[in-house]
């Protein structure tokens, strides 16, 4: 009878159920084994094993917090430069060493930094996470002590993250292996690559049956129950069709159709596919299983104090900790004033991005924008999102330290807070700093999937796939522009001015402003800008600042950087010492 290791043993006393458990499990005793039969034929031990894959769900959190280089777009120019500003992403995958498991876009949690051996990013966790679900659909055929509905919801699960963990590594590498096999080491390994379309295929493939698996909420079935309180973050329908929704609209964006086609353009097919799936994840918020927070709510998405985990009925899909929580110290910060650093910021293209409050973009003559008080009357996400000059950083302060300084010369105009005169605080508070040490009870998250981003899905597939901002679904409820005006008139803003309604061609700037200022600085610009693919033009390459003086008397837009993009960089390098296991494994273009 094969056992499983100690390695494994612990993994599967993760809390049967509860992946937030408290309980001691490394305290097993060193000799402890178990046997497959054990784990694989009985439901709770079964879910044991599933819930391993959570914990490989890929987290950005601690790169946001030490230097914000996961944001590696035109969104922030970063205090450290080497790797995605200077084009150099051998760099930053670690050119086949164990550097690309740090620095490969993203690591996993709090512990990432205390544990050697997993729990680094994408590439490592991605495949730990595969290898586990095609572990769960080989052995589903051995749990016998279970009902018809918890085996149900096991293989959706292994369906669900086997999809997911592929779309994480496609998302980044494009054209990659699509592993459906538990692969032994003596195995021969000459897994071909087939192309991005076709492996997008069986990611869609996966993530359907998931869909068509999973329930819509934990809570209200029979196996939910045992674990009622504990099933938030659990994988359900709305997590595998969000995720459908997102591949399906990549396929349609014209980087995949460029790659495939030679023609850099929106595919209509893919993206009626894109707003048929994201049209049903908004069937199912519209029976009350999700909603958008209001205004007033809008920062519990991404932080709370008081101890509690940043979760909400907008959070479709987001990482969570297992015993342990995301929290603030000083020394993983965003810098703010009186901690270490801030180690990036937002660049002024950027912040051009965010309308006036009346609903037109800041270069419309007619929007009420003055170039000599450029930070007042905007969109009310702008202050949400962005520091400026003479904002209030720390509240038990009175004197000149409670106001940041970023004017040419001023206190935080330096090269370790901030090169371009803003700061960024999506997911902070004014007590985040050593003298209110608000840290203790501070936690914080990026979520991965919000039904407002669903919406914008939504909203760009069909203004490409059913021609227009009055494009919908069929049988959908919704039209492309109200889609977006749902988004917008949450934060306060008007609906979409009508001069940007004519056709798909003068839409379309709208939606994808409408991404970058709803979804700053949640890990989505580089995505957005390759799938565009727009990465490569100057617009998004010339990173400026904002120079001006401390009494606001003149207001300069000044070149800072300009990012090494090529047609290369639209995929990252494969690590070289795994494209050297078999001759089938091709690196990509360019490397």
């Amino acid at each position: 009878m094969k056992t499983l290791n100690k390695g494994i043993y612990l993994l599967i006393l993760f809390t049967s159920m509860s992946f937030w458990s408290c309980e001691k499990y490394l305290d097993k005793t060193q000799k402890a084994e178990i046997s497959e039969e054990d784990v694989f034929t009985i439901f709770d031990n079964f879910q044991g094993y599933v819930e391993t894959m959570y914990d490989d769900i890929v987290d950005p959190i601690h790169l946001l917090a030490s230097f914000g280089e996961f944001n590696n777009g035109d969104d922030i120019i970063p205090n450290r430069k080497r790797g995605w500003i200077e084009g150099d992403y051998m760099y930053v995958i670690g050119s086949g060493n164990s550097k690309y498991y740090q620095t490969a876009a993203s690591r996993i949690n709090a512990r990432s930094w205390t544990t050697p051996t997993r729990r680094k990013g994408i590439w490592q966790n991605s495949w730990f996470g595969i290898r586990a679900a095609n572990t769960v659909l080989a052995h589903l055929d051995d749990l016998v002590e279970a009902t018809a509905e918890q085996k149900k919801f096991i293989e959706g699960q292994a369906y669900f993250f086997r999809g997911y963990f592929h779309w994480e590594l496609m998302k980044a590498w494009g054209n990659i292996p699509y592993v459906d096999v538990v692969l032994n080491p003596d195995d021969e390994m000459k897994i071909p690559q087939m192309g991005l379309y076709i492996t997008a295929e069986k990611i869609i493939q996966d993530l359907q049956k998931a869909g068509d698996l999973l329930p819509v909420d934990w809570d209200q079935t029979e196996t939910g129950k045992a674990t009622l309180g504990y099933n938030t973050g659990r994988a359900n329908k709305g997590m595998a069709l969000a995720n459908m929704a997102e591949c399906l609209l990549f396929c349609g964006s014209p980087l995949f159709k460029g790659v495939e086609t030679g023609n850099y353009a929106y595919d209509p097919e893919y993206c009626k596919r894109a707003a048929d799936a994201a049209w049903k994840v908004i069937e199912i918020a519209n029976t009350g299983r999700y909603s958008l927070v209001t205004w007033a709510n809008y920062k519990t998405n991404f932080m709370r104090k008081g101890g509690l985990f940043p979760t909400t009925s907008e959070i479709l899909f987001s990482p969570q900790e297992n015993g342990d929580a995301r929290w603030f110290t000083s020394t993983f910060t965003f810098a703010h004033i009186g901690t270490d650093a801030w180690y990036s910021a937002p660049t002024q293209n950027y912040v051009e991005n965010f309308e006036m409050a009346g609903g037109l973009p800041i270069d419309d003559p007619t929007s009420g924008y003055n170039p000599n008080d450029p930070w007042v009357g905007r969109d009310p996400r702008f202050k949400y999102n962005i520091l400026v000059d003479r904002d209030r950083q720390i509240t038990s302060l009175q004197d000149d330290r409670a106001f940041v300084q970023f004017y040419t010369g001023g206190r935080e105009r330096t090269a370790i807070t901030s090169v371009t005169g803003f700061g960024w605080k999506k997911y902070w508070d004014e007590t985040i700093n050593k003298y209110d040490n608000g840290w203790s009870s501070y936690y914080y998250n990026v979520p991965k999937i919000r039904l407002a981003e669903v919406y914008l899905i939504y909203a760009e597939a069909a203004n490409e796939g059913y021609n227009g901002p009055n494009g919908k679904s069929p049988n959908a409820g919704l039209t492309a522009v109200k889609a977006v005006d749902i988004v917008r008139e949450r934060a306060g803003m008007p609906v979409v001015n009508s001069k940007f309604l004519t056709n798909k061609e003068t839409f379309r700037p709208r939606i994808w402003n409408e991404r970058a200022v709803e979804l700053a600085y949640e890990s989505k610009r580089w995505e957005d800008l390759r799938r565009w693919h727009v990465a490569h033009l100057p617009k998004y390459k010339e990173l400026y600042e904002l120079q001006f003086d401390k009494d606001h008397t003149y207001f300069n837009k000044v070149l800072y950087q300009t990012i090494n993009f090529t047609e290369a960089h639209y995929w990252l390098p494969f690590p070289v010492n795994q494209i050297s296991l078999y001759p089938e494994f091709k690196q990509n273009n360019g490397w």
